[in-house]
């Protein structure tokens, strides 16, 4: 009886929070903006596979341990990529995977989960075909595969700070995949912090994937992808100067930018709830009140992410509790901080 050919990888991979949003997309998951972000430490997937020779591919997948929809968007996934990659028609994947944190809990799991899965398959490729890639390679060629199963993805295997999109001044800047930000901002930046306001757990109205597609016949299609251009340079600069003020106000700007495109697409949609509204007054107030620096940005959805230094946790944490959390989902909140990227795991059998 001959033995069957398998092999294991197993990785860990953090969302991850844009300060510059991408919104919008050509073909083949390509940006229309540039975006920049930083990778969480505590909101990662956990992804385990067990990769069989087979002579017709099959998938199983099992989130925290029960089948789950998301299994069909993983098939179709494989099934886009093997046409580049012919060996992945080659075998059968059992897929095992898990968050650290709640499936609806206003991060995007979709950037951890395709992060997790295509540094797996990296690892998989090198296993099979018995050839290394650099440090820089590996990462790149995740980078790269994950952005097609989520564009946002592509930025969560780097620690810290992440690019994506062709950008004048950063060298190999591309649409393909985003590269790890090096630029040297002030130390402060090292310690931010993302406490995630639950103001919704229930599915947006409007998925992503929708709002993207109505970028392409947007009226201010073409003045967004200015502005993100022009944000994005000035943010990396107040970065390097530590002009807190400025950065909040730009990041701020950004995120409301992001909702303004969708309240004025065609149709609109609207994804802010009055609650969210009321968090972000509540937070410029405080600002105010206190002198502290710190502010907010929003994803495509009704959830607030307080954005502010370790060296405020405290003070930050007693607002939160006294003011926030009654403007909250039955006063749900993540507190999450800036991360240091992906994690190879043992290949414990799938």
């Amino acid at each position: 009886m001959v033995k069957k050919e398998i092999y294991r990888a197993a990785w860990e991979c953090p969302s991850n929070i844009a300060l510059v949003k991408y919104w919008g997309k050509k073909e083949a998951q390509l940006p229309m903006n540039p975006s920049l972000s930083f990778s969480l430490k505590k909101a990662r997937t956990q992804t385990r596979i067990r990769m069989e020779a087979s002579s017709r591919r099959k998938v199983e997948f099992l989130f925290e341990g029960q089948p789950s929809v998301f299994a069909e968007r993983i098939e179709r996934y494989l099934a886009s990529m093997s046409l580049e990659h012919d060996w992945l028609n080659d075998y059968s994947f059992y897929i095992e995977s898990s968050n650290t944190f709640p499936h609806s809990a206003g991060i995007a799991s979709s950037a951890s989960a395709f992060g997790a899965l295509a540094l797996c398959l990296v690892d998989l490729k090198e296993q099979v075909t018995k050839k290394n890639f650099t440090e820089q390679q590996f990462f790149q060629k995740a980078s790269r595969w994950a952005r097609l199963g989520s564009g946002s993805a592509c930025r969560s295997v780097f620690p810290s700070f992440a690019l994506w999109g062709r950008m004048g001044g950063f060298l190999n800047s591309t649409d393909c995949n985003a590269i790890p930000v090096t630029e040297k901002f002030h130390s402060d930046y090292q310690s931010l912090r993302d406490a995630v306001l639950l103001v919704d757990s229930a599915q947006k109205q409007v998925s992503s994937s929708a709002g993207h597609q109505l970028m392409n016949q947007h009226e201010f299609k073409h003045v967004r992808i200015a502005q993100a251009n022009k944000h994005l340079s000035e943010l990396v600069q107040v970065m390097k100067e530590g002009n807190h003020a400025r950065f909040f106000e730009l990041v701020e700007k950004e995120s409301l930018s992001l909702h303004a495109m969708m309240m004025t697409s065609d149709p609109s949609f609207i994804l802010l709830q009055p609650n969210s509204l009321l968090l972000i007054q509540k937070i410029r107030e405080y600002r105010q009140k206190s002198g502290l620096a710190l502010g907010f940005t929003i994803d495509a959805g009704p959830n607030i992410h307080l954005i502010y230094f370790e060296k405020d946790k405290q003070e930050v944490h007693a607002f939160i509790e006294s003011e926030l959390l009654a403007l909250t989902e039955n006063g749900q909140w993540l507190d999450d901080r800036i991360g240091s990227g992906p994690l190879k795991l043992a290949n414990d059998e799938v």
